[in-house]
This record gives C-alpha cells, structure tokens and sequence, in this order.
C-alpha cells in the first residue's frame, strides 16, 4: 500500500509542472501583397509559403509562414492558420496550387514551375520590423 502511495505522490508531483515550454519564438510582423501573372491577370486561389533562410535568429526560432491566396490574388501570411505574420529576416517565397479546397475559379494551375519549389523559386524577400507589402509578377 505504501509503495502505491509513494508512486501516486511522484505522478501528481511529476504531473503538477504541465507540458515542457516550447521554443522562443521570434516577435512576427505582418505581412500581405498580391499576386498577378505576367500579363496582369490576378492568380485565383492557391497557397503561398515564406520558408526562412535561416531558423534561428538568436536565442528565438523563426518559422514557416503560409498564406491562402484569395479570388483577387490577396495573401496575408501567418502560422497554425492566424495571419499574424512571420518574424524578420530573409525568405524564400514559393507559390503553389491548393491540394484540396481549391476556389472554384482558380488559375493556380497555370503557376509557372520554378514558383512552386524552395530550391527553384526566384523570390526571396526580407521581412522588417514593420507591416510588409509584398506584390509579385509570376513570369
């Protein structure tokens, strides 16, 4: 009986200190533009991607940004699904079509190749410390 005790005791008290902290996510900043192909078209639908060049910035971790691109070709980047921006520093930008829940109008399908790929694309950005603007030209 004693010995169940002594376990219950080290369970509630391992128990009591909760999940391990996480990383020290960098301070983000929000960050929006729009899309156009090459000859003025809006891009409709899709998901754009800023993947840092580099994770960690100190003591803090940056991570990767996504945004859903609307039927205007709008895009406001964010993380787990909020559109709170990404932290600063440099990006490598890819867009790409939708996998599932693709808006019924889109053109995502005509996104040149290189823009979809990391090691392709010819959109990298640099993120401030400030609310960001970015507009690209899909050629």
């Amino acid at each position: 009986m004693k010995r169940v005790l002594l376990i219950l005791l080290l369970c509630a008290l391992g128990c009591s200190k909760g999940p391990p902290k996480g990383p020290n996510l960098a301070t983000t900043y929000p960050v929006s533009g729009q899309i156009r192909f090459g000859n003025g078209t809006k891009l409709i639908g899709g998901i754009i991607y800023f993947t840092p060049l580099e994770v960690k910035s100190g003591w803090q971790v940056r991570y990767e940004g996504a945004g859903l691109i609307d039927n205007q070709g709008r895009f406001k980047i964010g993380f787990g699904g909020n559109t709170a921006g990404v932290a600063t520093g440099e990006y490598k930008v890819t867009i790409q079509p939708r996998e599932y829940q693709e808006l019924r109008s889109s053109n995502s399908g005509q996104i040149p190749k290189p823009y979809r790929e990391k090691d392709t694309t010819p959109l990298t950005v640099t993120v401030e410390e400030k609310e960001n603007t970015f507009d690209f030209v899909l050629r």
